[in-house]
């Protein structure tokens, strides 16, 4: 296999939400574990005496979200909010990555849509939240910006050992 190839890390892409039309910054769920973008078209096969034609269908695109469920957390309640209300998000892929682009962007998926479902559960087990998000029209593909509350509930940064001054 050639060098320049390396295995995807899902750890690092993670998930950011914003109710649509609203102009904060998009926001991260909490203890996500895992999530799957799922892209189907249906494909009709149509048999005519000369062979079979292919008709394509729309393309269909969700999303299927896991996390461990957690107190306060205003995206989950935000989440649950939306599929009671009906209400149309924004959705991010954003792959965090050491190796961002030297604009400091992020490889990204955007999309807009509604959830589906949302599931919160009160098991004895850890209590996983799961959600579908059906994706309206089609992905955009692209470079996003992370802030730096943003880049922080992703993950803290390295510390030095040393004293810092006040307000570092």
């Amino acid at each position: 296999m050639p060098e320049q190839y390396e295995m995807v890390d899902g750890k690092h892409k993670i998930l950011l939400f914003r109710k649509y039309g609203n102009n904060s910054e998009a926001a991260k769920l909490v203890f996500q574990t895992e999530h799957t973008f799922e892209y189907n078209r249906d494909i009709d096969r149509i048999e005519t005496k000369d062979g079979t034609v292919i008709k394509v269908g729309e393309l269909e695109t969700n999303v299927d979200i896991n996390a461990v469920q957690a107190k306060d957390d205003p995206v989950g309640d935000m989440l649950r909010q939306s599929v009671i209300e009906g209400e149309k998000l924004e959705l991010w892929e954003v792959t965090v990555d050491p190796k961002k682009e030297e604009d400091g962007k992020y490889p990204a998926i955007y999309t807009q849509g509604y959830l589906e479902s949302w599931s919160d559960p009160a098991g004895i087990d850890e209590p996983e939240i799961t959600g579908t998000f059906n994706v309206e029209m089609q992905p955009q593909f692209g470079m996003a910006t992370l802030t730096e509350a943003q880049q922080e509930a992703v993950q803290y940064e390295f510390r030095d050992t040393t004293a810092e001054e006040a307000g570092e």
